[in-house]
């Protein structure tokens, strides 16, 4: 067991090698509270939805993360319906708690709910906001490792990946998915968020060098890659859309750049430099619909 404080996170062994891990766990070193300067309090840090048309006033960074969150389970609960409430959630990257945490607030009766992570200090941050409850658990566990998650007796009823995939090489994307098809209960639902790039975009803009990858951004992907690895894996897309709008993600990235640029004028971390850097080329991208950010339901496919 590890831990800072508060609740402990367990430590998973790996059984493969992954030598691009390293390079996603130092894109999250910074305290969480340099992060939450930029990205607020919640620490959402997976897009926002900021257009309501019962919300006139201006919405913060929070909310729109929450509102898109929120969205993507209401989509969720349609292919839910009739079905007994879950009893085992899963987060793949659980950044630091803000989706889990919810879940667990949306899911009261749901008696377990598993986050993984392979950065040390977004976990030790999760763990301290618990309150010390055992029903939430946090592992220090490669993607590719799911399989390895302990309870295989207790398969994961709805699983969420909101952000992950962004990092995982191709390799580590497959396996993880093989991963998740085998610890699934068929007809669970796997909820997905990603950022994916057109091949025209792809093919005229290469990514960043890899010693100036600061965010562990450049295994970019396109949207039939990535449902097509789920397809394989054994997974039926049940809906898939753009969401947030491009207007919406334009936005969300473009105020994320405003922060740092209010709080960090004289120069910030590389992880948010390299945010500064991108985020006006990113935004152009996405009101071009040359990259997009879409949500994915899958149903585990009976075996």
């Amino acid at each position: 067991m590890n831990g800072v404080s508060g609740p402990a996170y367990e430590v998973l062994p790996s059984h493969h090698s992954d030598p691009f891990r390293e390079h996603v766990v130092r894109a999250y070193e910074d305290a969480p509270g340099d992060w939450r300067k930029v990205l607020g309090e919640r620490l959402h840090f997976q897009w926002g939805v900021f257009d309501h048309p019962d919300s006139p006033r201006p919405v913060s960074l929070d909310e729109a993360g929450h509102r898109y969150l929120e969205r993507q389970l209401a989509v969720a609960a349609g292919f839910l319906s009739g079905q007994p409430a879950p009893r085992r959630i899963l987060d793949v990257g659980c950044g630091w708690g803000a989706t889990l945490l919810h879940l667990a607030d949306v899911f009261p009766d749901c008696p377990r709910l598993d986050g993984i992570n392979i950065s040390a200090e977004q976990l030790a941050y999760c763990a301290g906001q618990t309150g010390g409850t055992d029903r939430v658990r946090f592992y220090l566990c490669d993607a590719a490792d799911i399989a390895e998650l302990p309870d295989r007796d207790q398969p994961y009823d709805l699983v969420v990946a909101r952000g992950a995939i962004t990092h995982f090489p191709p390799e580590v994307y497959e396996s993880a998915a093989a991963a998740l098809a085998r610890r699934m209960r068929p007809g669970g639902l796997l909820v997905v968020s990603e950022t994916v790039y057109s091949e025209e975009f792809l093919a005229a803009a290469p990514p960043p060098a890899h010693d100036a990858d600061h965010l562990a951004l450049e295994h970019r992907k396109t949207l039939a890659y990535l449902t097509g690895v789920l397809r394989d894996a054994g997974f039926l897309i049940r809906d898939e859309r753009m969401l947030p709008s491009p207007q919406d993600a334009a936005r969300w990235v473009l105020e994320l750049k405003s922060n740092i640029d209010v709080h960090f004028p004289q120069g910030a971390s590389p992880p948010l430099e390299a945010i500064r850097d991108m985020a006006t080329a990113l935004a152009v991208a996405l009101l071009r619909r040359e990259a997009s950010v879409h949500s994915v339901v899958a149903e585990r496919r009976a075996p």
